[in-house]
């Protein structure tokens, strides 16, 4: 995969009536979050001075003081919450960036996260950045400003320059997501989307469907239908493009609509597999008001195996990620990289494992 694209940002010079003449322009890489001394530098000031200015201390003039807090407000600077543990550089506490916490696995997974991490003698400070990237850069800087000793990203965009600027702090982690750099411990979403389509190709089925989620990330809703696609052409069935339902980011609403008009349709499928537990349980209510049962008139499978598709009402065939595995690997490679910041422990991709129940059988 191709490398982090370095550039650098110019930040305005200071004020041109510094007593010094003026503060030299400053350049500030996007990796790096700017310092004290580098808003005592912008404003023409000692660090002591700088410092005292933003929290309001010491006997300081008032346009020093504006000077001070327009340096900091033009270089982005915030300062560091955990500053009483300066003296250590890190603290014991991993910082975790999660998805939308509407996702019932993601809700699992951070549950499972902070209690095996508790178990380890580390506290989890979470930042929820639902699923956007407009909310994870800010998630990530409020981390870092509490001095984490390493951040584990539960969900992430693809943005590099937030890769960037964690990298320059902290080691990185990914943990049931994919990431370009850093350390990725997750399943196998290929193998798991080839396991779950070749299950109902074995049961005798050829019509299959392919729902994603509307909470899944893309590279991981890719890779599913990656493995669905080829389960496919393996078994010699051509890949039906009308068979393939992209929810992304649909509402409720959008959803019904889309996954009745799948269902309904004459040449409906025979089976289903859907991206995400969730996504299998709308696709077996929205069956109910047609009228179809499953399994008998439609076989699904679904992907995480979260509590609700382990109950008896549900019963739902899925694909089983198992939470505790990715939590305790997770805090594995980020003690290893604390420990040794050179260090650079093997990635994890868990092999998926296959829970029949009652939502599939052969097609009528």
């Amino acid at each position: 995969m191709a490398s982090c694209r370095r550039y650098s940002r110019h930040v305005r010079e200071g004020p041109a009536d510094q007593k010094d003449g003026g503060a030299p322009s400053a350049v500030l890489p996007p990796s790096r979050l700017p310092t004290i001394r580098d808003v005592a530098r912008f404003a023409g000031v000692g660090k002591t001075t700088a410092s005292d200015a933003l929290q309001g201390r010491g006997r300081i003039s008032s346009l020093t003081r504006e000077r001070v807090l327009a340096a900091a407000e033009q270089l982005g600077y915030h300062p560091h919450l955990g500053a009483r543990d300066l003296t250590r550089q890190r603290t014991e506490v991993i910082g975790a960036v999660a998805g939308d916490l509407f996702d019932p696995f993601v809700g699992e997974l951070t549950g499972r996260l902070e209690q095996q991490a508790a178990e380890r003698g580390f506290r989890v400070l979470l930042a929820t950045a639902g699923s956007g990237l407009r909310k994870e850069k800010p998630a990530i800087v409020s981390l870092l400003e509490h001095r984490v000793a390493a951040i584990i990203l539960i969900a992430f965009t693809g943005d590099r320059q937030v890769l960037e600027m964690i990298g320059a702090h902290v080691p990185v982690i990914y943990m049931g997501c994919e990431g370009p750099s850093g350390v990725s411990i997750r399943i196998d979403e290929r193998r798991a989307g080839e396991l779950a389509t070749a299950h109902l190709i074995g049961l005798g089925h050829e019509r299959i469907a392919y729902v994603s989620a509307a909470l899944l990330p893309p590279q991981t809703d890719r890779d599913r239908l990656y493995g669905y696609r080829r389960a496919l052409r393996r078994a010699g069935i051509a890949p039906a493009q009308e068979l393939v339902q992209r929810l992304g980011g649909a509402s409720e609403e959008q959803r019904r609509e889309l996954l009745g008009r799948l269902l309904s349709g004459p040449e409906r499928p025979t089976a289903v597999f859907a991206a995400s537990d969730i996504t299998a349980i709308e696709l077996m209510s929205c069956a109910s008001e047609l009228r179809i049962r499953v399994p008998r008139d439609l076989s699904i499978v679904g992907f995480d195996d979260i509590l609700l598709a382990r109950t008896p009402m549900i019963a739902l065939t899925t694909i089983a990620q198992s939470t505790a595995e990715l939590a305790s690997r997770a805090l594995d490679a980020a003690s290893s990289l604390i420990e040794d910041r050179g260090s650079t422990p093997d990635g994890v991709l868990l092999e998926p494992r296959l829970v029949v129940r009652r939502t599939t059988a052969p097609p009528r």
